[in-house]
């Protein structure tokens, strides 16, 4: 596990200074930064990393263009994964895009797996001025994470997994967030 992870995602209006979440224990720092625009990313990660972060998730609404920046920004001082989704969620999701263009109102949730994490309390419900929330939940564990999914899935139009280290770790979320007809990403770096 790195030492002090930072997960970007894009949300209007945000202040990419403050951090959105923090879990900070033993094992580890995970923080979560939003960004009002992607073209504030590279300039945030490269500060980001001079501040001594270690490893970056960004979120799928990024893409790979935006991944792509990012590891120009930084070359070899730290990794960068983005959230991407597998055959089983390719359908949803772009119902999802569809909708979210369309200015539905959607909810989503951010799964954050650090070790010793407590999903009670570390937990972030954040409110749209126009409707629609994002909730980030940091949990200890892959099977932890699918039992959140499951309790969460049916108020919910998005998940993505942030922390697994292999596609296949995001199986137990898939399973319990898929058959509920929500789309579930996955870190890939």
């Amino acid at each position: 596990m790195s030492k002090d992870r930072v997960i970007i995602y894009e949300e209007a209006g945000a202040d990419p200074q403050a951090d959105v979440l923090v879990i900070d224990n033993e094992h580890g720092r995970t923080r979560v930064r939003a960004v009002p625009e992607p073209g504030q990313l590279a300039g945030l990660v490269r500060q980001l990393a001079d501040e001594g972060a270690d490893r970056f998730e960004l979120c799928g609404g990024f893409g790979a263009v935006w991944q792509a920046e990012a590891r120009r920004v930084l070359g070899e001082r730290a990794p960068v994964g983005a959230i991407y989704y597998g055959f089983e969620s390719l359908a949803s999701i772009a119902s999802y895009k569809a909708r979210f263009e369309a200015g539905e109102v959607l909810a989503e949730a951010f799964l954050i797996v650090h070790e010793g994490a407590d999903p009670g309390s570390d937990r972030v419900v954040r409110h749209r001025d126009e409707g629609g929330r994002t909730t980030l939940v940091a949990v200890p564990d892959l099977a932890t994470a699918a039992e959140v999914a499951a309790e969460m899935a049916g108020g919910l139009q998005l998940i993505e997994l942030y922390g697994g280290r292999r596609p296949d770790d995001a199986e137990p979320v898939i399973r319990a967030a898929v058959d509920a007809g929500v789309p579930v990403g996955m870190s890939a770096f």
